[in-house]
């Protein structure tokens, strides 16, 4: 019998396990094969918000569409994790960074932290080409518990915080400042996103807050 009781003090004594001390493999929870997607709650009177991986204009590359109809163009590596390229736009034009960089690590932890600008080359659906800057900061806050709004429970998601900074040619400017919760096995569940528009005379036009969740995850066949 002490033995039995020493054995459960010991066990009791042990700190909880921390995912965020350990690295985790990007793949796991954002997964990018073609034809996964993801429906989430809308605003009041809207209809849902749809979120697909589709195929890229590559075999190496897929188009991560969001609730704006725009895509990013990403690749993924086993060894080096996601690439991020560009964007294709709802009006489809088309942007292509002169620096691409690995968005996410093939494996990371809690407290990794990415800053990156680059130039970029926009590709008009005139025919015109014009040029601007997309910056990007981001951390991995660490992993958390996330209820959503259908009662459906995610243990330990990762929590990441990242904003963006895009200049135009003509002097427009496009801001965002993004919460996202990255469920094992799923991808996002849960965000928040400020968009700030900037006219070329520097007034704000647009500054709107956008809080979703999800409704249904549907993993690629």
């Amino acid at each position: 019998m002490k033995i039995v009781c020493l054995f459960v003090v010991c066990i009791s004594l042990l700190p909880p396990f921390d995912v965020g001390a350990q690295k985790v493999r990007i793949a796991d929870y954002y997964p990018l094969r073609p034809g996964t997607r993801w429906t989430y709650t809308p605003p009041p009177d809207k209809p849902d918000y749809i979120s697909r991986i589709e195929r890229g204009e590559t075999p190496a590359t897929v188009w991560h569409y969001d609730a704006t109809n725009a895509a990013k163009v990403l690749r993924f590596d086993r060894k080096r994790g996601i690439l991020y390229g560009g964007e294709i736009f709802n009006d489809r034009s088309k942007v292509v960074f002169q620096q691409p960089f690995y968005w996410f690590a093939a494996r990371l932890r809690k407290g990794d932290s990415l800053q990156i600008t680059t130039p970029f080359q926009k590709y008009e659906t005139d025919g015109r080409i014009t040029e601007g800057t997309f910056s990007l900061r981001q951390k991995i806050v660490g992993f958390e518990d996330v209820t959503v709004s259908n009662g459906q429970h995610y243990a330990q998601c990762m929590r990441v915080d990242f904003s963006t900074h895009w200049t135009f040619s003509d002097g427009r400017q496009a801001r965002s400042i993004n919460v996202y919760y990255f469920a094992k096995g799923i991808g996002p569940v849960k965000a928040s996103a400020r968009f700030i528009i900037i006219s070329p005379e520097g007034k704000e036009l647009i500054n709107r807050l956008v809080e979703t969740d999800l409704k249904k995850f549907e993993p690629a066949l």
